[in-house]
């Protein structure tokens, strides 16, 4: 029986002397394309105490919007899916704005939430880091980055959505985050 391989001294080093969390005072936005056209949306680093609240609370709203029937709640959740929207997409004209359906607004909002859980992934990480707790699916997190894992049912799908449980995966990762 083979004895288990420790890292050698120079490797743990190496890890003790990287930083626990990596700021950045440059902002640069993250664009999308409508119509080929390239527009900015907002960076998560860009939000104020009070616009991370905000979204936050509207996140939430819209949760319990799109669990609830009838008329008012479906009006009350595309009103407040174009307002995150619209509060995101800060490099879209009006006139390209005008054009959007419900469902690319609600794209916007979702890769921005994405964007959003990323840059809070990385800080619970840099948070465990710094309590010396051991972070199990680290390497998952790392390979997910910049990828998209989410998927949406289609007409003419043949996959049913009765089942599926609400939320998803954004809904979970959130929780896993302390963001709900």
């Amino acid at each position: 029986m083979e004895k288990p391989e420790t890292a050698p001294k120079d490797s743990r080093e190496a890890v003790l002397n990287e930083p626990l969390l990596d700021l950045s005072t440059l902002t640069i936005r993250p664009l999308i394309a409508i119509d080929g056209a390239r527009h900015e949306i907002l960076s998560p680093d860009e939000l104020s105490i009070l616009d991370s609240h905000r979204l936050g609370q509207w996140g939430r709203r819209i949760q319990q919007l799109a669990e609830a029937e009838g008329a008012e709640a479906e009006t009350e959740l595309e009103t407040l899916v174009d307002k995150v929207a619209r509060k995101v997409a800060v490099g879209v004209p009006d006139a390209v704005w005008v054009q959007l359906s419900g469902a690319h607004k609600q794209a916007i909002a979702d890769v921005f939430t994405g964007l959003l859980l990323r840059t809070r992934l990385g800080v619970a990480g840099a948070i465990a880091k710094a309590a010396g707790m051991e972070m199990p699916g680290r390497e998952m997190i790392e390979a997910l980055k910049g990828t998209s894992i989410g998927a949406s049912s289609c007409p003419g799908s043949s996959g049913s959505t009765a089942a599926s449980p609400s939320g998803g995966w954004k809904t979970r990762l959130a929780r896993w985050c302390g963001l709900s």
